[in-house]
Parts: structure tokens; sequence; C-alpha cells
């Protein structure tokens, strides 16, 4: 069953580890969410990659909402695994057609100090 994880720490794209407390903070955060991104029948294409990867350059969580056609060849499960690996952030829930993902934000670096 997606979204339920046996191990202690859960591994992820940025190369730290989830530990299962942080996890169900951010899936109770993902519950108050409305879905910022709809997925229609075109499924997983660059132009919905870019707006993923640009709001979680905004926002860490991202929560997306997949019509029933874009489901014709696929599974859910899928989908959100493609599009978790294309934008480098880590899959958090997968609940009925809906998914969240997560990507910690990076610190700006400041250009010069005076």
């Amino acid at each position: 069953m997606l979204g339920v994880w046996s191990k202690e720490a859960i591994s992820n794209r940025e190369g730290t580890a989830f530990d299962k407390k942080r996890l169900r903070r951010l899936q109770s955060k993902s519950r108050e969410t409305d879905a910022t991104i709809w997925i229609g029948k075109e499924g997983a294409s660059d132009e919905l990659l870019k707006q993923v990867s640009n709001q979680l350059k905004a926002r860490e969580l991202v929560k997306l909402k997949v019509h029933k056609s874009a489901l014709a060849n696929t599974e859910i499960g899928q989908l959100a695994a493609k599009v978790a690996s294309s934008t480098s952030s880590t899959l958090v829930e997968v609940m009925g057609h809906t998914f969240t993902l997560f990507k910690r934000r990076q610190i700006a670096q400041q250009r010069k100090t005076h």
C-alpha cells in the first residue's frame, strides 16, 4: 500500500533521510492544504513538470490532483513516482487521486558581503 512505510528512516532524493515523525507531520500538513496543480489527460508533460518544479521552489509542499482521464494508461502510484523522480522531490503521500510532493527549499546565498 502506498503511503505506508515500515522502515524507521525513509530515504529521499536529497540525500537525507526522513524520520517517521517528520513524515507524519508532512502528511498531516498535506491533508490541510488544497491541490494547487491538476494533472489532465496529457499526464506528466514537460510543461507540467516545469510548473511542479517552480511551485516546489516557492513552497516546500505541493499537492497535485489527477483527473481520471490521466489514469487511462497508468496507475496513480506510477504517475506520482514519475513526477517525484523528474522533479527530484520526495513523495509524501498518495491518497485517492491526489498525491503530495516535498522538496526542501534551498537557502539563497548572499551575493556579496559588505
